[in-house]
Formats: structure tokens, sequence, C-alpha cells
């Protein structure tokens, strides 16, 4: 007969355990993060999803190695397993896809030759088309996303997700294979609809014309060539007869200077509140004397950039002195505590009022 006590003990046992794996199902109920896992988060998010530079805090001239080294640190810093911050997971995406990018050899070179994203095809071909107006002209059909006119292999021609990229990254290889080549994709189609306005497609072969006599084709003609030169003329100077036509029929005046911190100089004594943020700048009344109250209100929408712009610079300069200080107290050996005490305690008033406007 079993003993009762033991069978007591091992229900018991059981009970445990079921409760422990509910527990680890359930996830940590309380996200946590550390300071410098939050900075990093908003730092990232704050800069432009193509900036890739910026985002993985590299300059330009910078080596593979170091490229290698700055996706590590970050990846490792905002990775959601990691960093329990309500944007960690964005952050996280927005690094991975500027290593994507900066870590590929022939995409790397597309972006600092073009300055948009490699794997978009329109921003691609539009910057290729405003370099070279009439490459998109030749004889040669483009290829195929998938027919082999690509190099193949690589990162770039295939859909990788930050956390593939980031157990294949961490789990060894380096950069041997996976930044073997690039597919570049078939060129893309610019059509230009409407009445009395042909449809063309870059990067394929001229539609001829019906031949006049059997076994004899149709030169093409002056005004044939420039019907299809005609959407990639558009496209290249609209911008400019757009600004010359706004600066004939409009006149923008330039925006007055503001005041947003206490005390404020003496000339500046007009006080206004901004609409969102509720918050206090001052104008010069000289500056907005001829200003109806429509245009006011709209001063003070304008303020509201003018001061979050304004902010972030600041808070920008001030993430890079604190990085500075924690460089400095790390050594060539040894960690200073003190300096490192320092740089943890180092005060950054414009993030803390970006962090309290909800920016």
């Amino acid at each position: 007969m079993p003993d009762a006590s033991a069978s007591g003990a091992s229900s018991s046992q059981n009970d445990a355990s079921a409760r422990n794996r509910r527990e680890h199902n359930q996830g940590n109920q309380e996200r946590k993060y550390t300071a410098e896992q939050k900075a990093a988060v908003l730092r990232i998010r704050r800069c432009h999803p193509t900036a890739f530079y910026e985002i993985l805090e590299l300059q330009k001239t910078c080596t593979d190695s170091e490229i290698k080294k700055a996706y590590r640190k970050l990846s490792l810093l905002t990775h959601p397993d990691k960093n329990g911050h309500e944007h960690a997971d964005e952050a996280f995406k927005m690094v991975s896809r500027a290593f994507s990018v900066l870590g590929d050899k022939e995409k790397r070179e597309k972006y600092d030759r073009y300055g948009t994203d490699p794997d978009s095809r329109f921003a691609s071909a539009q910057a290729q088309a405003a370099e070279n107006p009439f490459a998109g002209f030749s004889g040669r059909r483009a290829a195929g996303g998938g027919g082999g006119g690509g190099t193949g292999g690589g990162w770039g021609a295939e859909e990788i997700s930050p956390e593939e990229m980031f157990a294949r990254f961490f789990g060894g290889g380096g950069f041997g294979g996976p930044f073997a080549g690039f597919d570049g994709g078939p060129q893309f189609v610019f059509n230009f609809g409407g009445p009395g306005v042909r449809v063309h497609q870059f990067g394929g072969p001229r539609p001829r014309g019906r031949p006049r006599n059997p076994g004899q084709e149709e030169p093409p003609s002056v005004w044939s060539n420039l019907v299809g030169y005609l959407p990639i003329i558009l496209l290249l100077f609209w911008p400019v007869i757009s600004s010359i036509f706004s600066g004939v029929f409009s006149s923008t005046p330039s925006t007055p200077s503001m005041v947003f911190d206490e005390p404020h100089p003496p000339l500046y004594t007009m006080e206004r509140t901004m609409p969102h943020f509720k918050v206090k700048y001052y104008l010069n009344p000289a500056d907005v004397h001829s200003y109806s109250q429509s245009k006011l209100s709209s001063l003070d929408k304008k303020a509201e950039v003018v001061l979050v712009q304004q902010l972030r610079l600041k808070c920008d300069n001030e993430m890079a002195h604190k990085q500075q200080l924690r460089n400095a107290a790390q050594g060539w050996f040894f960690q200073d505590p003190e300096k490192m005490e320092l740089a943890n305690t180092y005060d950054m008033p414009a993030c803390r009022r970006l962090n309290s406007l909800g920016v």
C-alpha cells in the first residue's frame, strides 16, 4: 500500500511545477528597463527611419567591424527580451533594418550614393533617374525579380525578420555568406495617365509603330521621342517650376523669433500659449504687429514645432556628452567608478522636457 505522506509530497510538487509553468507562460508581468535602455530607445525612435548611420551612431566613414560592433551593442540594448520599454520592439526593428543595409556592401554603396533605402525600388529608381535621366531608355529589358538577373544569395535577396537577423548574427557565421550579393530586382514602372499623354515604361523596349512598307520599319520621329521623354522631363523640372510660380504668386513672411525660456529678453513682451502643449512663449510685438488673429493662431502651432526642434537638438547634444563621459569612465583596462557615477547622474534637461511633453 503506498505511503500517504509520499503521495501528498508528490502532489504538492506537481502543483508547484504547474504553477511555475503558468507563471513562465504568462511572461514577465512587470516590464523593466534601465535608464540606459530607455535612452537608447528614445534616441533611436527620434531618428528618421532611413537615417541608418544616425541610428547606429556611426560616421559615414565607418568600417565593417565598426558596423558589426555597433549592431551588437544596440541590438542587445533594445531587444524586447532584454528591454521592457513599450517602444523597444520598434527601436530594435530600426536597428536591425539599419544593419541589414549598412552591413551589406552593395546596399551600403547604393545608400551612400543616393541617400535612399536601396530596397525601396521606387525611391532608388527615382534617385537614379535624377542622376542619369536617359539611363532608362536603353534597348535592354530590365531583369526580372526571380529570373536570374540578380546576383543571387545574400540577405538582400530574401525577406528576413529582425529576430532571424539577430539569431543569425549572434549564432555565428560572420559576414561571409549573408552579404554575398544583392538582388536589384526589376526596374520600376512609371506611368503618366490621362488624356493626351502616352504611358511609357522605363527599362523596357520602345514600342514600335507599324511599318509603312513590308520589311521596312518606320524610323522614330522627333515628336515621338519628345513624348517618350516627357515623363522624366516633368519629374526633373517640376520642383523648379513650382518653386518659381510659388515665388511669383505668393510671398510667405519668415517666422518671427520666439523665446521659450524664462526670464525672457526685455523686448519680448507679448505672451502667447501653444494650443497642444499649453506652454507659454514670448514674441516681440513689433514683429507681429500686422498679424491677424488667425495668423497668430497659426503661429502658436508653429511655435510647438520650433520648440520640439530646439529641444531635440539640445537633447542629442546632451546624450552625446553623456556617452563621452561614459567612454571616458571605461578606461583602457578598468572602469573608474567615480567617473561612471558622474556619467550616470549627468543631468539632461532638454531630454527630460521632451519626455514631459510626450514627444
